[in-house]
């Protein structure tokens, strides 16, 4: 026997000698059970892997969707905003050329008397 051998006291050891299975065989059917086992579990656990892979994908997809909606949401609400601080800067575009178009000529109403009195106290 090997130096590294431990001799194998698993219930699977004990019942396939029980059994009476060739002894050559044991060690081989334990490791292969082992090997199967492992199988078992990466399968389990992929499956698992893909389960949870699959749920987060469509969690993603319905935030991204709610997320689009509410960013599309929020343009309308600014563009509506928008147009209507450009319809009152238009407003008081009007206003203020409305405003020019009548402080103009009074300014320029005021100032004929103001230069003739200016004249008139300059001249005497």
């Amino acid at each position: 026997m090997p130096a590294s051998y431990k001799p194998e006291t698993s219930a699977i050891h004990r019942a396939l000698i029980d059994s009476g299975a060739d002894p050559k065989l044991i060690h081989p059917a334990i490791e292969e059970i082992r090997h199967l086992s492992g199988q078992n579990v990466t399968t389990a656990i992929g499956a698992q892997i893909t389960e949870l892979r699959s749920g987060v994908q469509t969690q993603i997809s319905e935030f991204r969707s709610e997320l689009q909606a509410q960013i599309t949401e929020l343009r309308s609400e600014m563009q509506a905003q928008i147009n209507g601080l450009q319809a009152q800067i238009n407003g008081l575009r009007a206003e203020i050329n409305t405003l020019n178009k009548v402080i103009w000529p009074l300014i320029s109403l005021l100032f004929i008397p103001m230069l003739a009195l200016a004249y008139k106290i300059l001249t005497q």
